[in-house]
C-alpha cells in the first residue's frame, strides 16, 4: 500500500513572514494529490510541527485552511524535523501495511529532507511530485534555487520524482 505525506502545511510556516515561495501552486498541487489519493482510498497523513512558535491548538499550528483536509485523515504531532522521532508516524504506516510513500510539503531544507531520508533509511519506497515541496528564501539561495537543489539530491538517490 502507498500513502501521502504532506507535511507541515501550517500557517505559522506557510505565512510567517509572508507567504512561502510558491505557496498557491503547491496548495493547489497538494490537493490534487490528496484527489487522487481519495479516489484509490490510500490513507493521507497530515504531519503538523509543534514547538514554541507552533503551540498546538493554536493559528499558527492549525493547517492551513486552503488544504482539503478530512476527519478520517491521519494526524502525526511532532516536535523534531524527522516526522519519525518520538512520534506514531512509523505505527500508523506499520498498521496500514505502508511500503510506498510520497511526500510534499514545508519546509524544503528542514522537516522535508530529514523525514525523505529517514523513510529512505527505514526502506519505504519514496516518491515526489515535482514542485510540491516549498521553502523561504535563505541567505545562500532563493526558495526556488533551494527546491531545485533538493530536488536535484532526492532524485534517484532517495525518491523518485515526476510531473
Amino acid at each position: 500500500m502507498k500513502a501521502l505525506l504532506v507535511i507541515d502545511l501550517q500557517n505559522g510556516v506557510c505565512n510567517e513572514d509572508g507567504r512561502i515561495y510558491n505557496y498557491d501552486s503547491l496548495i493547489q498541487g497538494v490537493n490534487e494529490r490528496i484527489k487522487a489519493y481519495r479516489k484509490t482510498a490510500d490513507p493521507i497523513i497530515f504531519v503538523q510541527h509543534n514547538d514554541a512558535e507552533l503551540v498546538r491548538n493554536t493559528v499558527t499550528w492549525e493547517l492551513v485552511p486552503e488544504l482539503d483536509v478530512l476527519p478520517t485523515d491521519f494526524f502525526v504531532q511532532k516536535t523534531h524535523p524527522n516526522a519519525f522521532f518520538n512520534t506514531e508516524l512509523q505505527s500508523i504506516l506499520e498498521n496500514l501495511n505502508v511500503q510506498e510513500i510520497e511526500i510534499c510539503g514545508a519546509q524544503t531544507e528542514y522537516c522535508v529532507d530529514t523525514t525523505i531520508k529517514v523513510a529512505h533509511d527505514r526502506h519505504y519506497q519514496l516518491s515526489m511530485h515535482r514542485g510540491l515541496v516549498a521553502t523561504n528564501d535563505n541567505e545562500f539561495m532563493t526558495a526556488e534555487e533551494t527546491g531545485k537543489f533538493f530536488e536535484g539530491i532526492w532524485n534517484h538517490t532517495f525518491l523518485r520524482l515526476f510531473s
